[in-house]
């Protein structure tokens, strides 16, 4: 897969940048039911803001950063990261053993990587990155709900914690 750059320019003028994959010739060949990832539904957020606001919870909202980074790719996948141009030259200078597999291409330097990670634009990272939260939030207590899988439950000192999801923006109340 092709390396996809971004770079704008945020409200306060600092620039930032992301790299993510064009996963867009991964959907030839991986079924939809490897790459879909659930999300919380429109009835179960509203329900859970309206149970927040009549048990008068506390809320938070938070992102995980980088959380599909967190998410390993599977053993038996071998994905490549196609890397060209000026993103070499950085990758390089961020990662100076890359050097030596650097190729010329069309007179273009081309860098592949293979993704050891889950990484935003490959279509099945949003699924790995799920699969790999519920673990986490289980080992922590909580019950997913059985009618809606981006909302988990736990007690904590006799109050219900809730934390609903969409892919890594999170709403908690407790």
């Amino acid at each position: 897969m092709r390396a996809i750059n971004l770079i704008k320019k945020k409200r306060n003028g600092d620039i930032k940048g992301r790299t993510c994959a064009d996963g867009r010739p991964q959907r030839n060949y991986i079924p939809r039911e490897e790459a879909t990832s659930p999300t919380v539904s429109m009835e179960g957020l509203m329900a859970s803001l309206v149970i927040d606001a009549h048990e008068r919870r506390a809320v938070a909202i938070f992102d995980v950063p980088g959380a599909y980074l967190n998410a390993d790719m599977p053993k038996d996948k071998f994905v490549l990261l196609k890397l060209e141009g000026k993103f070499v030259d950085i990758m390089c200078e961020v990662n100076p053993e890359y050097l030596e597999d650097v190729r010329t291409v069309n007179g273009k330097k081309v860098l592949y990587l293979r993704l050891l990670k889950a990484l935003y634009g490959c279509i099945e990272s949003a699924l790995l990155w799920y699969e790999l939260y519920v673990k986490v939030l289980k080992g922590m207590g909580f019950k997913i709900n059985p009618y809606d899988r981006c909302i988990a439950n736990k007690m904590i000192n006799g109050k219900q914690c809730t934390i609903a999801w969409y892919v890594d923006e999170n709403k908690v109340s407790h």
